[in-house]
């Protein structure tokens, strides 16, 4: 450590203890009688502060960015308030015991009873104190945590928009649309049922798309009915050239990103070539634990068409706004591999 770093370490500790001798003494002008007053009160106030103070200051901060992690306010208020009275009001006790102890110990021939008589003035600054940080310092962290998650909040449904916007894009652009229209026109010479089911499922498609733009979450059977749609156009067009296999274990009322799956599964389709000398295989299946797995064959196209990338990641950015669990993305030598977290109802 430079010295540089030296003098700013010392400089907080004599901040800190500062801080804490001004707000003790502070504090018990209110809390000690004025004929008690005298240097010795005045040192003794400066000490204690100190003393019991700063591990408790310090305790207390540990203490509330533990349960920040684990019991987020914003996530659990009402059993966070339960823990964190819990545990400050354990570790104050064992602060201010450990404090009598030493104060015992240092005062020879004194009695438990004097000692409690001449201390319990400071002690009342001392609770005061405690109660004071524990409301400010946790007013504070709530009040950051608020405006975090509006931003956060912000993000995510710029991020949701964004999603929906690359989705309609990709559905409407010519060349999909060049497609969908040309296989249609085929199968209106060839097989006229056919044809009406594929106008009914490039409608589904649409609507499903708009009617998704204001929602965060779907069920899962909602977003595997979407994506049987889109695979029925995707084949008229590829044929056997083009195999999903879909082997979901997972209860179908679970909640999904929208669109989330079929833009893995566009993805597949839009980067790797696709012919009878070169099959693409999708495999959708899912894990134990409510994940989602989309896995294809590698074989990308020499001219790929441009991607910025976008679409990943907006959809791991929402993700991790409604699960701990996030978006994994495995690229191997002869398969891509995408594991998407799930949302339990």
């Amino acid at each position: 450590m430079n010295r540089k770093k030296v003098y700013k370490v010392i400089l907080i500790l004599l901040r800190d203890l500062l801080i804490l001798v001004l707000i003790g003494n502070m504090i018990a002008i209110f809390t000690i009688p004025r004929e008690l007053w005298s240097v010795e009160t005045v040192l003794s106030n400066c000490i204690f502060s100190v003393a019991l103070g700063y591990p408790a200051w310090k305790g207390m901060i540990w203490i509330t960015m533990i349960l920040e992690r684990r019991i987020p306010w914003l996530k659990s208020p009402i059993k966070r308030v339960v823990y964190q009275v819990v545990a400050m009001t354990l570790f104050s006790g064992l602060i201010i015991f450990m404090g009598f102890s030493i104060w015992i110990k240092l005062t020879e021939g004194l009695s438990f009873r004097s000692v409690m008589e001449y201390i319990i003035p400071s002690l009342k600054v001392v609770y005061i104190f405690l109660f004071l940080s524990l409301l400010l310092g946790n007013a504070m962290l709530f009040f950051k945590n608020w405006k975090e998650a509006a931003i956060q909040q912000e993000e995510l449904k710029r991020a949701h928009l964004a999603l929906q916007y690359q989705s309609l894009k990709d559905q409407v652009r010519p060349h999909f649309l060049f497609n969908s229209l040309s296989s249609l026109a085929t199968l209106i010479n060839t097989d006229t049922e056919r044809a009406t089911q594929f106008v009914h499922k490039l409608s589904d498609v649409y609507r499903y798309v708009l009617e998704q733009r204001e929602n965060e979450l779907v069920p899962l059977k909602d977003e595997l009915k979407f994506l049987e749609d889109y695979i029925f156009l995707q084949k008229i067009r590829f044929g056997n050239n083009l195999q999903v296999e879909n082997n979901l274990e997972l209860d179908r009322n679970r909640l999904v990103i929208p669109l989330s799956l079929q833009m893995l599964v566009e993805n597949a389709i839009k980067h790797n070539e696709i012919s009878t000398e070169h099959p693409l295989v999708i495999g959708i299946t899912s894990t134990g634990n409510g994940h989602v797995i989309v896995k294809n064959n590698l074989q990308r196209r020499v001219v790929s068409e441009p991607s910025p990338g976008t679409g990943l990641e907006n959809l791991r950015k929402q993700i991790t706004w409604f699960s701990d669990d996030p978006l994994l993305v495995q690229e191997e030598a002869d398969a891509f591999i995408v594991r998407m977290p799930t949302i339990a109802t």
